[in-house]
């Protein structure tokens, strides 16, 4: 049993077999409810069909007598005799069992029972209708009612309520009611129940596998564009592990690449102070001993030692960094700020507080390093600011970089390339940024000042 549902299992998963459940069920119910009631219709006409092939019938045997002169409460002696003739001694003796004359008020007025004249009854639907001049006809299969005595009678019966009219006003002046002997009725009427429900059947089974085999082209279809997504999907996620691999092997590559450019900037940066500067000092301490008078040309060697020497400090600090490895983002960014004021006397201020000691990658320390220094050197260099504020916040895995100053400020589309005195300039820092999944940007109008803002994700892969 278990190995039979699972090889059913993947029937059950399929769209148009889920079709054929669902939709036979509602075939199901929709055949039984249309052919129910196809079957009472059609039982309805022929029953009332037989009811008033009937009634004309025994309205053509019976002859023109006159029903109580007008008085629908009472019934002529001669009417009467020409009923139990028509009904015992006529030709429908055989054909019907019993039979009754109704007046308005519910009274038998006459009977094939003899003890049944003058009973009154509640009238029947039946009864209404055929007063109301309509032929009620009604197929009641082996049983009556109870209060006739055609109970006992094992025969189909069509029950029949005809109208008697006054053939001079077409008043009804009395009801008929007979019960027909109907074998070939029941007949008739199971037959015409198979066929209908055969067809309704045969209908709605041949509609419900036209639709089946419609859904089960599209399912297969869809299945089969289903296949394929998964297919395009399972290459897609495999070229986007690729990519994401390859995207953090060059960022790795690119930041390891900065770092190490950084470590050759320090070290040529400590060369210059170290050699040429010392070189410089040494020349110029030597002139001085060797007695040279003043003169046009001394002076003029000197200042000529005197700017090489300012020139390749400037050169120096710029290159140089600090130990960043021992310290955190803000204390970076504090590093940064304390190296500026120290080099332009500038009061540049840095609020950092609400942060704390956020760890991360030396890159990512490196960045932010320098994103400070390169925007406070533009600053207090092109824009001559005299207000200039650097602002540290976290946003999730998100550290933003702020620094705005009250200059007179610029077009940020006319951004310089890289500088050549060792400084990396604004699409240096871009690319610096990107490398590590930030960016940077800017925003500067005449006359507004400008705010440059670095915005890195701090993730665990980074620390």
């Amino acid at each position: 049993m278990t190995a039979m549902l699972s090889a059913l299992s993947p029937l059950f998963h399929s769209l148009s077999f889920r079709f054929l459940f669902a939709g036979g069920a509602v075939i199901f119910v929709a055949a039984y409810v249309v052919g129910s009631w196809v079957a009472d219709r059609i039982e309805q006409g022929v029953v009332q069909n037989s009811g008033t092939s009937a009634a004309l019938y025994i309205e053509s045997l019976i002859p023109n007598q006159s029903w109580g002169q007008g008085d629908r409460e009472t019934l002529s002696r001669e009417a009467g005799l020409a009923l139990r003739e028509v009904f015992r001694e006529g030709r429908l003796s055989e054909r019907v069992v019993t039979y009754n004359v109704w007046s308005q008020s519910g009274e038998i007025l006459e009977s094939y029972r003899p003890e049944l004249r003058g009973r009154s009854y509640e009238p029947s639907q039946a009864l209404e209708k055929a007063w109301a001049g309509e032929v009620a006809s009604q197929f009641q299969a082996l049983q009556v009612s109870g209060d006739h005595p055609e109970v006992a009678v094992s025969l189909p019966l069509l029950e029949v309520y005809v109208p008697i009219r006054d053939t001079v006003t077409g008043d009804v002046l009395a009801v008929v009611e007979f019960y027909q002997r109907a074998e070939d009725l029941a007949l008739e009427l199971v037959e015409a129940r198979r066929e209908s429900w055969m067809l309704v059947a045969g209908i709605l089974g041949l509609s419900g596998a036209l639709l089946f085999i419609i859904v089960h082209i599209g399912s297969r279809l869809i299945e089969r564009q289903r296949e394929q997504l998964q297919s395009q999907l399972y290459e897609s996620r495999r070229l986007s592990q690729t990519n994401d691999a390859l995207r953090k092997h060059v960022s790795g590559a690119a930041q390891r690449a900065a770092a190490q450019s950084e470590k050759i900037m320090q070290r040529i940066g400590q060369d210059l102070h170290d050699g040429v500067a010392q070189h410089l000092s040494l020349v110029s301490l030597r002139l001085e001993s060797a007695g040279i008078g003043p003169s046009k040309d001394a002076d003029t060697v000197r200042q000529a030692l005197a700017s090489a020497m300012s020139e390749l400090r400037a050169i120096s600090r710029g290159l140089a960094l600090p130990d960043l490895a021992r310290l955190d983002l803000g204390q970076c960014a504090a590093q940064a700020v304390r190296d500026h004021n120290k080099s332009f006397g500038s009061q540049a201020e840095l609020q950092s507080d609400s942060i704390g000691a956020i760890d991360a990658s030396y890159a990512t320390k490196l960045c932010i390093y320098r994103f400070v220094q390169e925007a406070l050197s533009n600053a207090s260099r092109h824009a001559q600011a005299t207000q200039i504020r650097v602002a540290l916040k976290m946003q999730g895995d998100w550290i933003n970089v702020v620094v705005s100053d009250n200059g007179p400020g610029f077009d940020p589309q006319l951004r310089s390339e890289l500088r050549d005195d060792g400084g990396q300039g604004l699409p240096g820092l871009s690319d610096r940024a990107a490398t590590l999944g930030g960016e940077v940007s800017i925003k500067s109008e005449l006359g507004k000042g400008s705010e440059l803002r670095l915005r890195l994700p701090i993730s665990e892969d980074q620390k």
